[in-house]
């Protein structure tokens, strides 16, 4: 199957090189990583031991680019053994109004500082939570890319065949809290009076396969003008995060279970992109609308629909950028997300309101780069914050030591993990 998912870009590399070897140009490059963080709670354990191997090769011909990355993991905290990962593997094809890129790749689309508003093409790998880098976070997924520019315009066309769904933990330090039992209210069930705690069973997530009917599709328009750089896009996915139908099985008037199938609805996504200069600041801004997303509720007369109930949603930032001295820049973001025609019962909160700080510096000929990055939910009183310090010991060696805290309420999504403050360091070797 993955070698079916690949084939167009393998296809590809070998007709580069196999019919330009006068013409094409090849360079391998990468890095060693190793990535290390510890508790600082007692008793100082670690959370990650990883050392990472990233081999990338790019092929150049007349207009043609191939670009594929591979990746060599091992993480000695969850007993992992090396393992083979292919990141990206794409074609371009450029031409004078129209370019291809066909493979497993990364689409950027949003402007977000540590957040994901209108970045929603590539699936998430939260399996760290935000430990891992935000570059590895997003995973690379077969996409068929279409770019049409003129001036300075243009219209990106996206076919996606591969669905991939969002990777979380539910063991370990990064487990994300989910429920293990549901009280049931006696009209549901009996007409004893008594409501019933039953517990639940989760089970395993069935990803669609891959099919014509499954693929999902998007459209992007840029443009430039009056200054701005604006964007509008339209995206027919998949929820990639699942949607849990809930269906109650009763065996006696006091014995139950509840069973939880995870699904992945279509949605239908809009949303809106711009940044512009003004002097020494850069405003930017992003918004996105569904019209119907899907959430669990705790009303029961919505049994017959799994508990589950569809409402139209909207999220949006707007952030400022700050040249603050030579040597320090700022960013600051204000993102909220409502969901509208709002019931009593669904599970998620109506509002989320969050802020972000970001503060990067480049000291000693850009040899030493401090970087401090805080969210904070208003809505719910829960943070993050990273602060790191790299300092680039060569052009090929960079040593980076940081730290992270979380804090909050356990049942919000960063004080869940208050317990996982951590120092850490990575070693970064390229060549």
């Amino acid at each position: 199957m993955k070698a079916a998912r690949y084939s167009l870009a393998a296809i590809g590399f070998l007709i580069l090189l196999g019919s330009q070897p006068s013409q094409a140009q090849i360079d391998i490059h990468g890095f060693f990583r190793s990535h290390s963080a510890i508790k600082t709670e007692t008793p100082n354990e670690a959370l990650l031991l990883r050392n990472r191997l990233r081999l990338n090769s790019e092929v150049w011909g007349e207009n043609v680019y191939g670009y594929a990355s591979l990746d060599f993991l091992n993480d000695a905290v969850v007993g992992q053994e090396t393992r083979a990962e292919l990141r990206e593997l794409f074609l371009d094809i450029y031409g004078s109004w129209l370019d291809f890129r066909i493979g497993k790749q990364q689409v950027v689309w949003g402007k977000t500082d540590g957040y994901f508003i209108n970045d929603i093409v590539n699936p998430l790998d939260l399996s760290l939570f935000l430990l891992q880098d935000f570059d590895d976070i997003r995973m690379g997924t077969t996409i068929f890319n279409a770019k049409f520019h003129h001036g300075n315009h243009s219209l990106e066309i996206l076919v996606i065949p591969e669905f991939k769904p969002l990777q979380v933990n539910f063991s370990g330090n990064w487990a994300f809290a989910r429920p293990d039992t549901m009280l049931i209210p006696p009209p549901v069930w009996s007409s004893t009076g008594l409501p019933i705690q039953a517990p639940m069973v989760y089970h395993d997530d069935v990803a669609p396969g891959i099919s014509l009917k499954n693929n999902e599709y998007g459209l992007k328009f840029n443009t430039f003008f009056w200054g701005t750089d604006l964007s509008v896009m339209y995206l027919k996915i998949r929820e990639d995060q699942p949607v849990y139908y809930t269906i109650p099985e009763f065996y006696t008037l006091y014995d139950a279970r509840i069973n939880l199938y995870p699904r992945h609805p279509w949605m239908t996504f809009y949303g809106l992109n711009f940044a512009k200069p003004a002097g020494l600041f850069v405003f930017r801004g992003e918004g996105g609308y569904y019209p119907e997303r899907y959430y669990s509720t705790q009303d029961f007369t919505k049994i017959n629909d799994g508990l589950i109930i569809g409402k139209p949603f909207v999220q949006a930032m707007i952030g400022v950028d700050y040249q603050l001295t030579g040597e320090i820049d700022i960013s600051a973001q204000a993102i909220q997300e409502r969901i509208l025609d709002y019931e009593e019962g669904i599970i998620t909160d109506e509002v989320n309101s969050i802020a972000s700080l970001l503060l990067r510096g480049s000291f000693a000929n850009e040899t030493i780069l401090p970087m401090w990055l805080t969210l904070y939910n208003i809505s719910n009183e829960s943070y993050l914050s990273r602060l790191a310090v790299d300092w680039k010991y060569s052009d090929s060696f960079t040593i980076t030591i940081g730290t992270d805290i979380l804090g909050g309420d356990k049942e919000t999504i960063f004080g869940q993990f208050g317990k996982n403050d951590n120092v850490y360091l990575k070693l970064v070797y390229g060549f």
